[in-house]
């Protein structure tokens, strides 16, 4: 593999670190600034895509290494960016060019009508519906009545729609569902040993994660140099990594991708 890809590997390393650190400390903010929220949504965006765009140019043989260890430090990163809120599109209603123009929308500036002519075609019975037109709904995402647009039709009247707000589909109502009496408490069905023993890794697995990213000024590796179990260290291949142990000419670390011995001699 060309070695300018190798050394951009090393240092997008490097970036998912910073880019870590960056999500847990929002992750522990009391009060969430929204400037700060999208700078960090799009670094994440931004390493994801540079990693995406790496590991096109791996040769295939290869991949599966950088996988393993840069594309699964990615999927945290981008767990950890998916506890953080996330701002809801949209867009601001532009004025009338007629209220720009004249300090007010025509329908305040025109003359009263001399005579009305009322239709009353249409004053009784059940208004007409069409496919793709607005109707108001409720909106279960939303949390109250929206614009919707009408998706399909029964019988004349709106039968699924979607909300213009949050683009969620769903049967007409123009009422929050009912909510189901409570069930009575089930027992929880017991798990596995083996269900135990993966829950237990895992909560281990995102602790130390959480654990590196928050460690300030990790101390670099060097061989030949001494070491004390709990020390944060920085690998310039593997990261971060913790000292789970120090055995004689070796030391035990745990790295994100899994536990390694380095040697010290």
């Amino acid at each position: 593999m060309d070695d300018t890809i190798r050394a951009r590997f090393e240092a997008l390393a490097k970036k998912i670190i910073d880019v870590t650190a960056s999500v847990s400390a929002r992750l522990e903010d009391e009060v969430h600034e929204m400037a700060e929220l999208v700078k960090v949504h799009q670094a994440v965006t931004d390493v994801a895509a540079e990693y995406k765009e790496l590991l096109a140019q791996v040769p295939e043989a290869e991949r599966a290494l950088f996988e393993r260890s840069h594309g699964r430090r990615v999927l945290d990163l981008k767990r950890l960016d998916a506890q953080l809120p996330h701002q809801i599109g949209g867009q601001a209603a532009k004025r009338a060019v007629d209220a720009t123009a004249h300090g007010a929308p025509f329908l305040f500036r025109r003359d009263p009508p001399t005579h009305i002519e009322v239709d009353r075609t249409f004053t009784r019975g059940e208004p007409e519906f069409t496919i793709g037109a607005d109707v108001d709904a409720w909106c279960g995402p939303c949390a109250g009545a929206t614009a919707h647009a009408i998706l399909a039709m029964v019988g004349g009247k709106p039968k699924q729609v979607m909300c213009r707000i949050c683009n969620a589909r769903h049967n007409f109502r123009t009422e929050p569902l009912r909510k189901a009496a409570p069930a009575a408490p089930s027992k929880p069905a017991k798990m596995t040993t083996e269900q135990v023993e993966s829950n237990r890794r895992e909560q281990e697995r995102f602790a130390l994660i959480n654990e590196l990213a928050k460690a300030e000024n990790p101390r670099p590796f060097v061989p030949r140099e001494r070491y004390r179990a709990g020390e944060i260290i920085q690998h310039p291949e593997y990261g971060r990594g913790k000292i789970d142990a120090v055995v004689r000419g070796a030391i035990v670390v745990k790295f994100r991708d899994g536990v390694r011995s380095l040697s010290t001699f």
